[in-house]
């Protein structure tokens, strides 16, 4: 994903920019689970959905594994050439060598 205010690559699924902090515009199909949603096409009956199925069987899934993170999809922190960090979950400039972002609490991965 290519930041519009400074121009840098960033990771797909970043939220704000690992550059300058800016908010990154994300395309829906970035925001999909699945890459490819013509496997699941023409599933189920006429009239109904096995969305709620899969949902469901996610939950129960990370219930028996005890699981719970505070963010689930953590992207890979990118630091800036002077140790600096920008959080891709909110945005905030971090200080280099800091492993939690000051503002939301994200772990530096």
């Amino acid at each position: 994903m290519k930041c519009k205010t400074c121009g840098v690559e960033n990771l797909n699924g970043t939220r704000y920019c690992q550059n300058c902090g800016s908010k990154l515009e994300q395309k829906l199909s970035d925001k999909l689970p699945w890459k490819n949603a013509k496997v699941y096409a023409g599933l189920g009956h006429k009239g109904s959905s096995i969305a709620p199925l899969g949902a469901m069987a996610i939950e129960n899934q990370s219930k028996e594994l005890g699981e719970v993170t505070k963010h689930k999809n953590l992207i890979k922190v990118c630091p800036r050439p002077d140790g600096t960090w920008y959080c891709p979950d909110c945005g905030e400039l971090n200080e280099q060598y800091k492993n939690f972002c000051k503002n939301c609490g994200r772990d530096y991965v």
